[in-house]
């Protein structure tokens, strides 16, 4: 009961009866004050370790489900690449082994040595810059590659392709390289080059069903009605063709001039000609048609514009 002689302290323990009370020294007393506050400053700090591990054990589990589902996912395109690899004698994933591949290979090897031993220092000097000053617009035929028909080589033509070489003032792709071409490769001559025998202008002809390509051939179809007096009286059904092949060029040539984009380059001084060409499948020979337009001047005042808004 005194802080000098003890503390007293009531404590029910199995072998104690109620109530019994028993005393210690101060000594003893401080020792278990001390160690009662030791453990109530230990409690938050296992609190928060506790929390601690918890919250780590939570993120372990995060990464191992998300892992979990990466493998999933890779094992899935593993079996499906694996269903493609079992498809009879066409290999999807590998071309190893492929012979129409080797045989292709082999003759750029082909091509390429011939060319080193011609001009040993040809593809060094094109690895890091173009510099073409031409543009050619024409069609994806196989048999109208727009390099061996010129006798240029590579780097001399910047390309574009297309179903019959038509220029529509929608198409993006077209308008993209005419942009890329003028403005950053300075080309001085863009050849809008088409073809005798040229599917597209002869499926054009027809009243035939071809499906999605029939909107892309309402353009020549619009050549047709706009020179539908001229074709009607070539009594010659392929006379009748060859014709429509070149009006179909002449018209194309209209439509590059028309482009904001060559105008734009006309009006900041550019020199540019835009020409008309045809190709004969039948002897490797080229036509002009006589068309060369390198002046705005030149062009319908339907399709000028000169003066900003």
């Amino acid at each position: 009961e005194s802080a000098e002689l003890g503390v007293c302290v009531c404590v029910r323990e199995r072998d104690m009866a109620p109530g019994t009370a028993f005393c210690m020294s101060p000594a003893v007393g401080r020792q278990m004050r001390a160690h009662a506050t030791a453990a109530r400053g230990a409690a938050p700090a296992r609190a928060a370790s506790t929390v601690r591990m918890a919250e780590s054990s939570s993120s372990l589990s995060d990464k191992l489900k998300m892992l979990t589902e990466r493998l999933t996912q890779q094992k899935e395109k593993v079996e499906v690449l694996e269903r493609f690899n079992n498809v009879d004698d066409y290999p999807v994933i590998s071309s190893e082994g492929d012979p129409r591949v080797a045989a292709l290979l082999e003759q750029n090897e082909i091509w390429r040595k011939k060319v080193v031993q011609e001009d040993p220092d040809f593809f060094n000097r094109i690895a890091n810059v173009q510099t073409p000053e031409i543009l050619w617009i024409g069609c994806a035929d196989s048999r109208v590659p727009a390099n061996e028909i010129i006798n240029m080589n590579p780097g001399d033509v910047f390309v574009h392709r297309n179903i019959a070489n038509c220029v529509i003032h929608s198409d993006m792709s077209a308008l993209s390289v005419m942009e890329f071409s003028i403005k950053y490769l300075k080309v001085k001559r863009i050849i809008v080059c088409g073809h005798y025998g040229c599917g597209g202008v002869k499926a054009s002809m027809s009243d035939m069903k071809f499906g999605l390509i029939d909107n892309w051939l309402r353009h020549i179809r619009d050549v047709r009605r706009a020179h539908s007096q001229e074709l009607a009286a070539i009594a010659d059904e392929d006379a009748k063709f060859r014709r429509l092949c070149e009006l179909n060029v002449l018209e194309q040539v209209q439509n590059v001039c028309a482009t904001t984009i060559v105008q734009g380059a006309w009006d900041e001084g550019q020199d540019i000609t835009v020409h008309a060409w045809i190709y004969d499948v039948a002897n490797g020979a080229v036509k002009d048609l006589g068309i060369a337009v390198s002046d705005p001047a030149a062009m319908s005042n339907l399709y000028r514009t000169s003066q900003s808004a």
